[in-house]
């Protein structure tokens, strides 16, 4: 059984290749059966039906991407989606929506298999930023992970799965691991609602695990004076240009909260969806999360020394678990999922 996301109640999945025997019919003539192949003249008519139905949605699969670096490709036909995952990371690149792209990706993004890929959803495990002793935003997104599902599930989602575990062959994450078991699963999800992806923690050692964790979205933007986010007012937030120091997000009076300078917080305990608008595109981007997600970091270099080139054209909008860190218990599975809605 396939665990999706949190969002959607499928669970059940297709075979990752629909396909073997031809569809045929039986009849009597004269009293003898007989059995026909279905003819290419229906097989079209009916590829016809589908396409205009919306039509079945492929399974994913592996392609060759940059550099010759593999990535899932996804394609959800129902509702014109598409995603590209790729191995290294299971970093989401990019996301589109009826040929919409949702997500950033850095014209100085490197493919080498030895940089995290600035682009889509890097994953920040099992650290978030330099609150530990690993690199900063720890090993995931620099690791190549195994993928374990390319599926179609029975109500038409097309789901993509990858590992990592403590034997994943890296030497951070041996050092990390210690006598510690357990195995990272990372599920990524496109069905009507939109695009899902859920990091799942399982510990399957003997002491407690504890981990930071972020989802962190490159959201691509017209500018970054043209968008406001909605869903951060009235919270309190860590802001990490202040030694951390703790304020206040006021009330923004529907106005939403906009990007005029530097801007690296943590905003905590965050149980409400958080709605990035774009004016000059009018993209409404909505972000729901699971509870276990319980802040929700804001981030953009504006400009500073040494920062993206391409700042202007992108905000990040991250869920995570970083202020209080979370605890799996032996035998416990962790999951932290969102879900993106394009409008």
């Amino acid at each position: 059984m396939a665990f999706v996301c949190g969002f959607s109640g499928a669970t059940r999945r297709m075979p990752a290749k629909i396909g073997g025997c031809r569809s045929q019919k039986t009849f009597s003539r004269d009293g003898r059966r007989s059995t026909v192949k279905m003819t290419n003249e229906f097989e079209d008519l009916a590829a016809q039906l589908a396409e205009e139905m919306g039509g079945m949605s492929p399974p994913p699969e592996i392609v060759p991407g940059v550099n010759g670096m593999e990535y899932v490709l996804m394609n959800h036909e129902e509702s014109g989606q598409s995603a590209r995952v790729y191995k290294y990371g299971a970093t989401v690149q990019s996301w589109t929506q009826n040929k919409r792209e949702v997500f950033f990706t850095s014209k100085e993004a490197v493919f080498n298999g030895k940089k995290a890929i600035r682009a889509g959803i890097p994953i920040c495990f099992p650290q978030f930023g330099p609150y530990g002793d690993l690199p900063a935003h720890g090993f995931a997104r620099i690791t190549e992970w195994e993928v374990t599902a390319l599926e179609v599930l029975e109500d038409g989602s097309v789901y993509t799965e990858l590992k990592i575990s403590n034997e994943t062959e890296s030497d951070l994450i041996k050092s990390w691991s210690g006598d510690k078991k357990w195995e990272a699963v990372y599920a990524v999800t496109l069905n009507a609602g939109g695009l899902e992806t859920a990091l799942r923690v399982t510990n399957n050692g003997s002491e407690p695990i504890e981990f930071t964790a972020a989802l962190h979205n490159y959201i691509n933007c017209s500018n970054i004076e043209k968008v406001r986010m909605y869903g951060l007012d009235n919270s309190k937030y860590m802001d990490r240009l202040d030694g951390d120091k703790k304020k206040d997000e006021p009330d923004d009076m529907g106005a939403g909260v906009a990007i005029t300078e530097e801007t690296d917080r943590i905003y905590t305990n965050i149980e409400n969806e958080v709605v990035v608008f774009d004016s000059a595109k009018l993209h409404v981007i909505t972000i729901k999360k699971t509870p276990t997600l319980s802040d929700t970091t804001l981030w953009n270099p504006f400009g500073s020394d040494g920062c993206d080139a391409g700042w202007k054209s992108f905000v990040c909008v991250e869920p995570a678990v970083v202020s209080k860190p979370a605890v799996v218990a032996p035998g416990e599975t962790w999951t932290g999922a969102q879900l993106f809605a394009l409008e």
